[in-house]
């Protein structure tokens, strides 16, 4: 009998139909969303782990077969026998390192398996690359990586006036005039040479989703108990 008052009340008052309408879907939502961020906290977890799982195991050396499942070994560390083409560098504006602004050194490496991008590091915005070139044959290890994703923040590469702010392989591949491999190598850092400063990867991508979803859920509690409390006022 009180619940059948309690709906007729509810029923005859627009205001507080509406209301009753706007609060569950805003409830409903906050929830999927602590729901959603939480799933995003395990899909990111499980691939940091895989990351720095591929980076503790040694070296791979490069093989027909490797080259044929490269997709597998995203952020694998693989060793690379070949000529750099200095001729064929471009640089990734702007990075800094130890709050020095400088560049990225990318150049193409000829392997006898194709030519492959590789990021040799960070060099300073006044570094001479002409006159710290590698020749001859060479072997270095470097990490596997493929085509950047760019955040809405990072430039878009002016292909016209040779400047980049990102990798994409196609694009350097047709703007050097070279079939490229569709992946690039971040190259280890060599201690002997104080530039190009390698190991330029990063893998502390923020993992902020745990916080997220505490804040949805903070949310949607404290919607709870303001309903709770709208409704004792208008309904009991």
């Amino acid at each position: 009998m009180f619940q059948t008052l309690i709906i007729d009340k509810i029923m005859s008052n627009k205001k507080l139909f509406l209301s009753l309408i706007y609060s569950s879907l805003a409830l409903l939502i906050l929830v999927s969303l602590g729901t959603w961020q939480l799933e995003r906290l395990r899909w990111k977890t499980d691939i940091l782990s895989s990351m720095k799982e591929s980076l503790s195991l040694p070296p791979l050396k490069i093989t027909d077969q490797v080259i044929d499942n490269i997709g597998q070994y995203s952020f694998r560390r693989i060793q690379l026998t070949g000529n750099y083409l200095y001729k064929n560098n471009i640089t990734i504006y702007s990075k800094v390192l130890n709050k020095k602004v400088g560049k990225h050194l990318i150049v193409p490496l000829e392997t006898k398996y194709g030519i492959i991008l590789v990021n040799r590091g960070f060099i300073p915005s006044d570094f001479n690359i002409e006159n710290n070139i590698k020749s001859g044959e060479i072997s270095i290890n470097g990490i596997v990586k493929f085509q950047q994703k760019i955040n809405y923040f990072t430039p878009n590469n002016n292909v016209i006036k040779n400047e980049w702010y990102y990798i994409n392989i196609n694009e350097v591949s047709n703007f050097i005039s070279l079939p490229l491999l569709n992946f690039y190598v971040v190259e280890e850092n060599n201690i002997e040479e104080k530039y190009p400063v390698g190991s330029q990867y990063n893998i502390n991508i923020p993992n902020d989703h745990l916080q997220y979803a505490i804040t949805w859920f903070s949310l949607a509690l404290a919607l709870c108990i303001f309903i709770n409390i709208f409704w004792r006022k208008n309904v009991s």
